[in-house]
């Protein structure tokens, strides 16, 4: 009657609960129906009967079933025939569907960091810290803009590595780039309509942008990033942008091509959003001034101390420019601050005593390392059957292979030989169907002694045993 993944990271009440609910919907259990009992439930699926007590216990807290005294549980009768029809594709019938990833000991994900690394038990410190010196702020919601300390913060940073030109009331502390993206997209609705964007690019940035019903035009690289050339054909009156390190190719724009693009901006009265997001993690090149730099009353700036420090915490911040600033104002001045009191003041702490700098610099030797120690596994192994992107920055490299064998055919072998990589296909707008794939590999969070490994292991499953 059901089917429960013990291997899935949904829980099994969750799972059990799911499916019961997509079956009252779809009509398989009619009104009145008893359901069987905990024991005999539990018993059948061989789970512990508080797993089936807890998905009963959801189901009857939604009104999805009812009690009998001494009787057990029956379905209730709703009238579902007002509700759209459920998909076959529901995620109650293909819980048993997700991949079981329990076999991969070499992970590339890209986005996490090594925990070994991280400031875990300075970070501790000054949270408790937080908690016996701020008590009276813990009571209360902080204003919408973010703690003026933590600003304060932000702008001498800003000021002294990313030379943006700002004062601390255009700084906003957010949850997450994913925020500022949306916010900026609420921001702009009165003025713009088509957002322009690297192609490839960051799917996500596309995805919010569409999620607020802007038409996005995607606009072609070169070797310099974005081709300003082209947006005046696309119409838009905005931009998306990842100048210091594009993504996902890892192309850093010239001061040339950046001015170009301030000129456009400025032609064309247009907005440009910078999402300056790994601007420190340089190697062997030097990290370049934000675009902001230039131009101020353009730019839209989005930085994150997520590539670096604690990608949980979601700890972002926009710089606005004085007209979006105003209209920021207006529109969230009633709503709370979208990151944590505590979060905000252990991070301005950190940088007030100086923990940030000496973490950074300690950040960048460490995964320049890594970055250092993949790309010579890469050359080893697979030489010049391969193309490596991306080199120099980031934390992630785009690998193109030069033999026939497709995107997917690539994540599945190295899923069998118990090492994983990530598509980079679904960063197009329009998607290739290139006979020579491509794959995404992040270095942030595996352990540096297991890249030439994972290396070895991915060349054994993609070139040892390819079809001729």
């Amino acid at each position: 009657m059901f089917l429960l993944n013990e291997k899935a990271t949904t829980p099994l009440y969750t799972q059990l609960y799911r499916q019961i609910k997509t079956k009252i919907c779809r009509g398989h259990f009619k009104p009145g129906t008893k359901l069987p009992s905990s024991r005999k439930l539990a018993n059948d699926l061989q789970i512990s009967r508080n797993t089936v007590e807890l998905a009963y216990d959801q189901l009857h807290s939604e009104g999805y079933i009812f009690t009998k005294p001494k009787s057990g549980y029956y379905i209730e009768n709703i009238d579902f025939t007002f509700f759209p029809s459920i998909p076959s594709n529901s995620y109650g019938e293909n819980i048993c569907e997700e991949k079981d990833y329990t076999n991969i000991k070499y992970d590339f994900q890209y986005g996490n960091l090594d925990s070994s690394q991280l400031p875990i038990s300075k970070w501790q410190k000054i949270t408790n810290r937080c908690f016996r010196e701020y008590k009276n702020e813990l009571a209360k919601y902080n204003n919408i803009y973010g703690e003026l300390g933590l600003r304060k913060e932000i702008l001498k940073y800003l000021n002294d590595y990313r030379g943006v030109k700002c004062s601390v009331d255009q700084i906003v502390v957010c949850s997450g780039t994913h925020y500022c993206l949306n916010t900026i997209a609420q921001l702009i609705k009165e003025d713009v309509s088509t957002v322009a964007m690297e192609d490839p690019g960051f799917f996500l940035a596309r995805d919010t942008f569409k999620n607020y019903n802007f038409k996005v035009s995607p606009v072609t690289l070169d070797a310099y990033g974005l081709k300003v050339n082209q947006l005046s054909s696309t119409k838009a009156n905005a931009v998306y942008v990842t100048p210091s390190h594009q993504f996902p190719t890892g192309i850093i724009m010239p001061i040339s091509r950046r001015i170009e693009l301030i000129e456009w901006a400025n032609n064309s009265d247009s907005i440009i959003i910078e999402d300056d997001y790994s601007c420190h993690l340089r190697y062997n090149v030097k990290a370049i001034q934000s675009l902001q730099s230039l131009s101020k009353e353009r730019v839209a700036y989005i930085g994150s101390f997520s590539k670096y420090l604690f990608p949980s915490i979601r700890v972002s911040y926009m710089v606005l420019p004085e007209k979006l600033m105003n209209r920021f104002s207006k529109m969230f001045y009633r709503y709370p601050s979208s990151v944590p009191f505590i979060t905000q003041k252990t991070l301005q702490l950190f940088m007030e005593e100086g923990f940030w700098e000496s973490y950074i610099r300690k950040t960048i030797r460490f995964q320049k390392k890594k970055h250092d120690t993949l790309v010579q596994a890469l050359n080893k192994e697979f030489g010049d059957t391969i193309t490596i992107l991306g080199k120099n920055a980031g934390l992630h490299l785009i690998i193109h292979v030069k033999w026939p064998m497709k995107e997917e055919e690539l994540i599945d072998k190295a899923y069998k030989a118990g090492v994983r990589v990530y598509p980079t296909s679904e960063m197009w707008s329009y998607r290739k169907n290139l006979d020579c794939g491509a794959v995404l590999m992040g270095f942030g969070a595996i352990p540096l002694e297991h890249i030439p490994i994972a290396v070895k292991l991915l060349k054994e499953s993609w070139l040892d045993n390819k079809q001729t």
